[in-house]
């Protein structure tokens, strides 16, 4: 019962995650699809055994992933892809075995904790990567080093748990490197560079639509762009995560 919809889930999520590091862009039959076969899977699963449980249930995950999802694009935390998409992996997988808490509460924990993983490291390798950034880094580092420099040996100093107090210490440093980031991600272009798929800065984490291309085109000579972490492949790796291993809570009580 679980392994169909699981492995049609993991396979379409992993596809939108890898296209989405590619391009920073997301199919939009990506979470039709997911939606769509859930939907036909859970009925034709409940009407073979009589018994539309599963149906309800794929609905009621569902809508509930999607609710979620959305709250957190409306919150302009995510995208509107990465909502659609979490949705439709609550139509086609509604539960999956040996989770610790319900398994929706545990995916979406599970979910979060992945997410924020992967978001450090993403944006750590982002700035090693980009040279603006890593230049900007330091000019921001120069300019108050004697300030930033102190606080962390007094963190450190006055420590009595000194992994603690070290990250403490170490917080004005993540501060500054969070909001080069930030700048970083965001960049002037000419209109006629625009593509479908871009997303605007200051805006909703929304891809622009062939159309608001053609018309920002008519309107304007530069917008600024906004570039993002890259978080669609944090849906298959949860996925992944929860089924072979139950999740976190798990995993602390091994």
């Amino acid at each position: 019962m679980i392994e169909i919809p699981f492995l049609t889930c993991l396979a379409i999520t992993l596809f939108a995650g890898i296209y989405d590091l590619k391009t920073s862009d997301v199919f939009e039959e990506v979470p039709a699809l997911l939606i769509s076969f859930g939907l036909f899977y859970g009925f034709m699963f409940s009407l073979i055994n009589k018994n539309f449980t599963y149906f309800f249930n794929s609905v009621l995950v569902g809508l509930l992933f999607l609710s979620f999802g959305l709250l957190l694009y409306k919150s302009k935390i995510w995208g509107d892809g990465d909502a659609w998409i979490l949705g439709g992996i609550g139509f086609l997988v509604p539960y999956l075995p040996n989770t610790f808490l319900v398994y929706p509460i545990s995916f979406i924990f599970n979910l979060l904790i992945v997410g924020g993983v992967y978001s450090i490291f993403y944006i750590l390798i982002y700035g090693i990567l980009n040279r603006d950034v890593r230049k900007k880094f330091i000019l921001e580092f120069k300019k108050h080093s004697t300030f930033y420099l102190s606080f962390l040996l007094t963190c450190v100093f006055i420590s009595i748990y000194l992994p603690f107090m070290f990250l403490i210490g170490a917080l004005p440093l993540i501060y500054i490197y969070a909001k080069v980031i930030e700048k970083g991600m965001k960049k002037k272009i000419k209109t006629s560079e625009l593509k479908e798929g871009d997303v605007l800065a200051g805006k909703e984490i929304n891809g622009l639509k062939e159309e608001d291309v053609k018309k920002l085109r008519k309107e304007k000579k530069f917008v600024e762009i906004q570039d993002g972490v890259r978080y669609i492949i944090v849906f298959p790796l949860t996925l992944i995560f929860v089924y072979f291993f139950g999740g976190l809570f798990v995993l602390l009580f091994i």
